[in-house]
């Protein structure tokens, strides 16, 4: 990136001279010395000088728009020459849920490389939201990943619809006080019984646990939370070896490593589904290979 370009949008975004120096990894009287040099060059103020303070003139304020649309334009530029490369030398690269990882390193990739073996493979491990963020910065070609909405830029396939439901040590008491209940796949249990339980939950800030918190809200229930872990991954882990319970997705429970351990209950007044879509570019080159890795996903994704 050019330094005019660079070190001016730095001292706007931090406001000053010294934690725009540190960020840029230059000291505080060399950068000083680059804006004070730019203004000369340019014969017109950047910067009110407030105390330590540099708070852009109007001038300024157009410079670093236009600055801002250059940067973002240099970052297209950049991720869609890594793309061309990419074609070129035959790389796809593969995002996806951290829950499905498994499944798709020990199930999906292979059978992939059997149709493909000269694609070059660039697997990415991120939350769903991330994922989709990389997919529209043309980070990742497609995505595994669950979703609660469609947006019209990228193609959806359906590989599963997941239910929400706790999910308990095979050999938890909860199991033989669960019921058949119409329109729900597994048996049924009682919400208020799981919020007694020691239960397994995500970090308050992740997409899933404000999902288990607002299920709880509903049925105005506190749940007992013995346990905050930052993936579902480890969450299920932690309700195979010590009997605790989690709220998640069905499919999450099959394709984890603890799926002998582990079962599903259907909890709620009515059954709470989330799709699980392979998403990419509508417009993408990987067409016929994404193809290909959508009837492997939806073979091998239990």
């Amino acid at each position: 990136m050019d330094k005019n370009i660079q070190y001016i949008l730095e001292v706007a975004r931090q406001a000053g001279i010294t934690k725009a120096a540190n960020k840029l990894y230059i000291t505080p009287s060399a950068l000083s010395r680059f804006v004070q040099a730019r203004e000369s060059e340019l014969n017109v103020l950047l910067f009110h000088r407030i105390g330590k303070r540099f708070v852009p003139t109007e001038a300024g304020k157009y410079y670093i728009q236009k600055c801002q649309e250059i940067e973002q334009l240099q970052l297209e530029l950049n991720q869609q020459m890594q793309h061309f490369a990419n074609i070129s030398n035959k790389v796809i690269q593969i995002g996806v849920q951290p829950s499905f990882s498994t499944v798709v390193l020990d199930k999906v990739l292979p059978a992939f490389r059997k149709i493909y073996p000269d694609m070059k493979i660039v697997l990415q491990e991120y939350s769903a939201a991330n994922l989709m963020e990389m997919l529209r910065r043309q980070e990742v070609d497609v995505i595994l990943a669950t979703t609660d909405k469609r947006d019209s830029d990228y193609e959806y396939q359906l590989v599963k619809s997941c239910e929400t439901v706790v999910a308990v040590e095979k050999n938890h008491p909860l199991i033989t006080q669960a019921v058949s209940r119409a329109g729900f796949r597994y048996p049924w249990i009682e919400l208020v019984k799981c919020a007694m339980e020691e239960n397994v939950m995500l970090l308050p800030d992740l997409k899933f646990r404000q999902k288990a918190d607002e299920l709880y809200a509903c049925n105005q229930l506190i749940p007992n939370i013995g346990y905050q872990i930052s993936g579902t991954r480890t969450g299920l882990a932690c309700v195979a070896c010590n009997q605790a319970v989690m709220i998640t997705l069905d499919h999450m429970i099959f394709n984890s490593l603890f799926s002998d351990r582990i079962v599903p209950l259907s909890v709620g007044e009515k059954p709470s589904h989330t799709e699980l879509n392979l998403v990419f570019m509508k417009d993408t080159v990987f067409q016929k290979e994404i193809q290909k890795l959508y009837k492997i996903i939806c073979k091998q994704v239990r």
